[in-house]
C-alpha cells in the first residue's frame, strides 16, 4: 500500500474545517461557495483557502467560486472520508456512550462498531443505537475480528495505558485520546488527544491573569 502524502497537520485540521463548513452549506442549499465566504465561515483568510485547496488540485473559478457538493467530495476524497471508517471506543462511561451514541460522526462516514468497558457490571448493556457494551480483556481479538484500526480512548487517565496496549495488540494504528494522560505507542502509530480537562486548565489561566 503507497504511502499517504506527507501532509502538516495544521493543514489536515483545516481541509477537516472545511469539510464541516462545507457539509452544512450543502445542507442548506447554498448553490455557490467563494473562498472569501468559506474563509469567514472558517475563521481563516480566503488566500490561505484557495493555497490549500490549489495545493491538493482542487480549484475554483474566479467570480464564481466552488459547487458545496463538489468540493466537498473534493476534499473528503484527500481527507479519505469517502470510505467508511470502523471505530472502536474503549471507555462505556458517559463521555464513551455519547460518543457511540453521537450522530455527527456519520456524515464523517464514521461507523461505531464496538464499545469496551473494564466493567463487568456495564458489559452486555446496550449502548449506541444497536450496540452491545463488550468486555474489554476481547479488546484485540475483537479489533482483529472487525479489522477496526481506530481506536477512541474514554477511559481513566489511570488505565489509558494499558487501553492502548490492548489496541495496538489487536491491530489499532490511529488512537483518538480523550484522556489527559500520555501514551506511548509504537512507530507508525498515530494518537491525537483531545483533553478536555487540559484545555480547561488554560483557560483558567487566562482568567486568573485578566481578573485579578
Amino acid at each position: 500500500m503507497p504511502e499517504p502524502p506527507k501532509v502538516p497537520i495544521p493543514t489536515l485540521l483545516r481541509l477537516a474545517t472545511y469539510y464541516r463548513v462545507l457539509v452544512e452549506e450543502e445542507e442548506k442549499g447554498a448553490p455557490r461557495l467563494s473562498s472569501k465566504r468559506i474563509g469567514e465561515l472558517c475563521g481563516i483568510s480566503a488566500t490561505q483557502v484557495r493555497k490549500d485547496l490549489s495545493f491538493f488540485g482542487v480549484g475554483g473559478k474566479p467570480g464564481v467560486g466552488y459547487a458545496p457538493s463538489q468540493l466537498r467530495e473534493a476534499v473528503a476524497k484527500v481527507l479519505r472520508l469517502d470510505r467508511v471508517h470502523k471505530v472502536a471506543i474503549v471507555g462505556a462511561g458517559r463521555l464513551g456512550q455519547a460518543l457511540a451514541a453521537y450522530p455527527g460522526l456519520g456524515a464523517y462516514n464514521f461507523n461505531v462498531v464496538a464499545v469496551f468497558d473494564a466493567d463487568r457490571r456495564k458489559v452486555g448493556k446496550s449502548v449506541g443505537k444497536s450496540l452491545k457494551i463488550e468486555d474489554a480483556a476481547t479488546l484485540p481479538r475483537r479489533l482483529k475480528q472487525l479489522k477496526t484500526r481506530i481506536v477512541a480512548l474514554t477511559v481513566p487517565a489511570t488505565a489509558a495505558q494499558e487501553a492502548a496496549d490492548k489496541a495496538v495488540a489487536g491491530g489499532a494504528n490511529r488512537i483518538l485520546n480523550f484522556t489527559p494522560a500520555h501514551v506511548s505507542v509504537p512507530n507508525g502509530c498515530i494518537v491525537r488527544s483531545v483533553a478536555f480537562t487540559l484545555e480547561f486548565a488554560v483557560l483558567a489561566f487566562f482568567d486568573n491573569h485578566g481578573n485579578r
